[in-house]
């Protein structure tokens, strides 16, 4: 039986051309083209090898295999990390999490690298514990550029895991796209738990409507900042602001941000 592997990249031609050369490897080819539809082919399919961009949008390869790492604690498929950035991210691969990595570089280069890993993995002489193992398809010197895009993305998600309120990002089909630390200890659940679901599941039954109305409300009135409603989750009565999500001027989805009611009281 042949075995099934997912590329998830956001281009389009990277996961046709990697797709490609696993397809007359034998393999089946699932493809998907950011962290969130990658989650949802997991979620549905028996995935024996995956490869993952870094830089995606939506879900970001950290935490796809974030969520990977932690839906199959103990029985996890070999995940391989292919970027552009692998060099700039050298300081901090232990964040990301992957087995193998593998620098992008001129697609004839990148056929032998791919190719000379997979006959370590189709041999059976790949060990996962084979921790940042880096696999290069050309000279991998750092960019200012790209050094300094990363350094700017690790500040701003810093300062919203610092924040003292919840906060969950939405996409335009209302399931979950990130949460921060204190959204988990609000809602007294993981990340893995919560990623690609829709808003809806993790509200009370009787405040799901109110949680839709409040959705509706926002897209719809353009004068409104934000709508503002309670519920209750683990950690007791909690006050929900909802906000837009815009993106160059794009409606794409929605912020909420949740506080205890009992902190909030205090401080008002």
């Amino acid at each position: 039986m042949p075995k099934t592997a997912l590329v998830v990249d956001n281009d389009f031609f990277f996961v046709e051309f990697l797709g490609e050369l696993l397809e007359k490897r034998g393999y089946v080819v699932i493809k998907a083209y950011d962290g969130k539809e990658g989650i949802s082919k997991i979620q549905n399919e028996k995935i024996d090898l995956m490869f993952a961009d870094i830089v995606m949008p939506k879900i970001d390869g950290a935490g796809l295999i974030g969520f990977v790492r932690t839906k199959y604690p103990e029985n996890c498929f070999p995940i391989v990390a292919v970027s552009g950035t692998i060099v700039e991210h050298l300081g901090s691969l232990d964040r990301i999490g992957a087995d193998h990595y593998i620098a992008k570089g001129p697609m004839e280069k990148m056929a032998v690298s791919v190719n000379e890993f997979m006959d370590r993995i189709d041999a059976d002489s790949f060990s996962v514990t084979d921790k940042e193992s880096i696999t290069e398809s050309g000279t991998l010197f750092p960019r200012r550029e790209a050094v300094d895009l990363l350094d700017s993305l690790h500040f701003q998600k810093s300062i919203l895991e610092c924040l003292g309120v919840g906060v969950i990002t939405l996409d335009s089909d209302t399931r979950i796209l990130g949460v921060n630390k204190a959204l988990l200890k609000i809602c007294n659940r993981t990340t893995s738990e919560l990623l690609n679901r829709l808003i809806t599941d993790i509200f009370p039954h009787d405040d799901k409507p109110i949680l839709i109305n409040a959705l509706k409300r926002i897209v719809h009135n353009q004068q409104l900042d934000n709508t503002v409603f309670t519920t209750i989750t683990d950690s007791g009565k909690t006050r929900v602001i909802v906000t837009l999500l815009i993106v160059e001027d794009k409606k794409v989805g929605w912020i909420l941000a949740l506080e205890e009611y009992e902190k909030w009281e205090k401080q008002a």
